[in-house]
């Protein structure tokens, strides 16, 4: 595995949604030890030089990742991991991803820090020749002026929430019903019972606010004028399915359980192919959660699995 592979690998669930110059340092901070952060000079290099570690455009030089090695501090490291992993709810997605790596141990943190220790020591031990990456033909100033300029799009005009729900709303409000019944063993549910259970209003009222803080991105990339990013929230939701479907295939308890798994699993999902992702107004956490209301009024998730009739 490359340093860019484990990186990348865990970004979903360690980086926040930072820069790639950000998440490395920020990773290779956690990884040394503490009195080694000044003289560490892979953390002095440039943002663009950063970037291409993550991206795997540029390798390690081997003489850097033996003062890494040198230097690390594992029990830091681990416990960096372990903060970030509760912090994220994320400790079954990291074990997941190490299993996918041909990993198992009992604690996915210390099993983190023992790959990366590994990664630095290929790096070391490998040949000049091996080491050798042929330089990308890629204009960074150009990619971060492309950047730069998403990040300053105003924001999109607010769809309000209107008093009574719309007809495009009725899907996924009658598949929150199915969750909230089966959550509490009821054949059926309706606005009717909503009185009923205050906690299952609260929470449609707070389902319909993300579903139009979703809204308000559909409708306002169509406002852009421009053809080429007018696909941008079918991108959108496809980055999303694709960061929950796993979570959305497990078992659950019952489908209310279901659905707060997806929609915390939807606020960590990586959306890199979205281009509008730099811009803070158009991507947030209640944007993820409402796209994947949307999802299900296209049929793609489902809180309460239907049995096939035979």
């Amino acid at each position: 595995m490359t340093f860019s592979e484990y990186a990348l690998g865990l970004s979903p669930f360690i980086s926040y949604g930072k820069s790639e110059h950000d998440y490395f340092t920020e990773l290779i901070g956690n990884f040394i030890k503490d009195a080694a952060m000044d003289s560490c000079q892979i953390l002095k290099r440039k943002d663009d030089t950063k970037y291409r570690y993550i991206r795997g455009t540029r390798t390690i030089p081997q003489r850097d990742a033996k003062y890494l090695y040198t230097h690390r501090d594992s029990d830091k490291f681990s416990k960096w991991i372990w903060e970030r992993m509760d912090e994220s709810d994320s400790y079954d997605s990291v074990v997941d991803w190490l299993s996918n790596c041909g990993i198992a141990d009992a604690d996915p943190a210390i099993a983190c820090a023992s790959l990366l220790e590994r990664i630095f020591l290929d790096i070391i031990n490998a040949s000049s020749v091996s080491q050798t990456v042929p330089k990308p033909d890629i204009d960074l100033e150009l990619i971060n002026e492309i950047e730069q300029k998403i990040k300053s799009l105003p924001r999109p005009t607010n769809v309000p929430v209107p008093a009574t729900a719309t007809d495009d709303e009725q899907k996924y409000i009658n598949e929150l019903y199915l969750a909230y019944a089966d959550a509490e063993g009821l054949s059926a549910f309706s606005e009717d019972d909503l009185s009923s259970f205050p906690d299952y209003a609260e929470d449609l009222d707070e389902r319909r606010i993300d579903f139009y803080a979703a809204e308000t991105i559909r409708r306002g990339v169509l406002e852009l004028g421009s053809g080429k990013l007018s696909d941008q929230f079918n991108v959108l939701k496809g980055e999303t399915f694709d960061g929950v479907k796993d979570t959305a295939k497990r078992t659950h308890p019952n489908g209310f359980d279901h659905m707060l798994a997806v929609m915390e699993q939807a606020v960590n999902a990586p959306v890199n192919n979205y281009l509008l992702s730099s811009s803070p107004y158009w991507i947030s956490g209640k944007i993820k959660k409402g796209v994947c209301h949307h999802l299900v009024n296209d049929g793609k998730l489902v809180w309460v699995k239907r049995r096939r009739k035979k």
